[in-house]
């Protein structure tokens, strides 16, 4: 699993949700095209939707998230604008990566996760994996003392296939002892 292997990955979705926008006429061409613009905004969304210092920049006046794909063959830049989504995501509440919010890690000293809520951090963590924002390897020492001290509290148990080249903790971005 390389870095180019994970970004490639997360275009899945971006072309996916592009080929329902245009429907099943569009050729490959029109699908392509589209495609760059999905991701230009879904990267956008992604810096409104996980980064509090940034939400409060764009809020104040003092930054503008434009969007623009830079045409290699007559250098031209088209600017794209901003997402379709800002102000909704800026009249939402902040949202961190449920791996950060449960900071500190889970241990022992935690108790039991709700299995709807067990399942919609699976559900996030993988969608952070799939678009090639993963988190889960920002862990402190502080982070590995409470591991060491107080134990690991896994909030699922998943039974599966092992397969080195998809270890869990990497599709779900899990932290230790989630």
């Amino acid at each position: 699993g390389s870095a180019l292997e994970g970004l490639l990955v997360g275009l899945s979705g971006v072309a996916k949700q592009a080929e329902e926008e245009l429907g099943v006429g569009a050729d490959q061409d029109q699908l392509v095209s589209h495609s760059v613009r999905v991701n230009v905004f879904s990267s956008i969304e992604f810096l409104l939707k996980y980064s509090p210092s940034l939400r409060e920049l764009v809020k104040s006046g003092n930054v503008e998230i434009q969007g623009g794909i830079y045409h290699l063959e007559t250098g031209r830049v088209e600017f794209l604008g901003r997402s379709p989504r800002q102000a909704e995501l800026l009249r939402s509440d902040p949202s961190l990566p449920p791996s950060l919010q449960a900071l500190p890690i889970r241990t022992t000293t935690d108790g039991p996760l709700p299995s709807k809520e067990a399942l919609k951090l699976l559900k996030e963590g993988n969608a952070r994996f799939t678009s090639g924002a993963a988190i889960s390897g920002k862990i402190t020492p502080g982070m590995r003392k409470a591991l060491v001290n107080e134990g690991q509290a896994p909030h699922t148990a998943i039974i599966g296939c092992a397969d080195s080249r998809a270890p869990l903790e990497t599709v779900f971005d899990a932290m230790p002892g989630d």
